[in-house]
């Protein structure tokens, strides 16, 4: 198989695909939020693409924003209704969040998700089977985490995709801090190091397109 992938009783999780061209996705967690918009204008200025996974949470405090992902060519893709670790509750809870959120991220957005990428990347064959109830199918995991999440430095989260990027990965960063956030209180160092890796992604000769592209056939 081409896709760096696994299936968790039939539902299928995907960390990358093998292409045969510097295709490369971006993706974003947790907003939209007041970092967001930046994000947006850098990735604008370079022709660029990404795939945002919106909370709900997030989505109804700022629908304007949420709005701007889609109208900027960006695809918008569901994180659930809060970030809680989904795979620790019923499944009858899991698939009404899941509903909820879709909901409103389509609302907000004009766009109703496809694809989902659960709190903490972590799974169930019950997360699995929820999301697949309300249309969210694949789950999108990723092979490049730098935790921007919790660092301090923008040189060293762009350091660390360049070391591990390569055609067909999927980069995990952050544009919104969620609610029982662990890690820094903002996402300076997110925009920062964006505006350091995209235009060096590209001169590496990788088209940085949403998820959907990436694993379009």
């Amino acid at each position: 198989m081409s896709w760096l992938r696994r299936r968790l009783l039939g539902y299928e999780l995907v960390y990358r695909r093998d292409v045969p061209d510097g295709r490369i996705a971006l993706t974003f967690d947790d907003g939209p939020s007041e970092w967001t918009p930046p994000i947006l204008e850098l990735l604008a200025q370079h022709g660029a693409r990404a795939t945002f996974f919106v909370l709900r949470r997030h989505a109804l405090e700022l629908p304007e924003t949420a709005a701007r992902i889609a109208r900027g060519g960006h695809e918008v893709a569901c994180h659930g209704l809060d970030h809680v670790d989904l795979a620790q509750l019923p499944p009858a809870e899991i698939r009404a969040g899941l509903e909820r959120a879709q909901e409103a991220i389509a609302s907000a957005t004009g766009v109703r998700p496809r694809l989902f990428r659960p709190p903490y990347a972590t799974s169930s064959a019950r997360v699995a089977r929820a999301a697949a109830a309300v249309s969210l199918e694949p789950t999108i995991l990723r092979d490049v985490d730098p935790a921007d999440w919790r660092a301090e430095d923008s040189r060293a989260v762009a350091a660390a995709v360049l070391d591990a990027v390569r055609p067909g990965s999927i980069v995990c960063l952050h544009d919104g801090v969620p609610q029982g956030n662990r890690g820094t209180s903002d996402r300076t160092v997110t925009v920062a190091a964006v505006e350091r890796l995209v235009p060096e992604l590209q001169a590496r000769g990788l088209e940085l397109v949403t998820v959907s592209e990436l694993l379009a056939p």
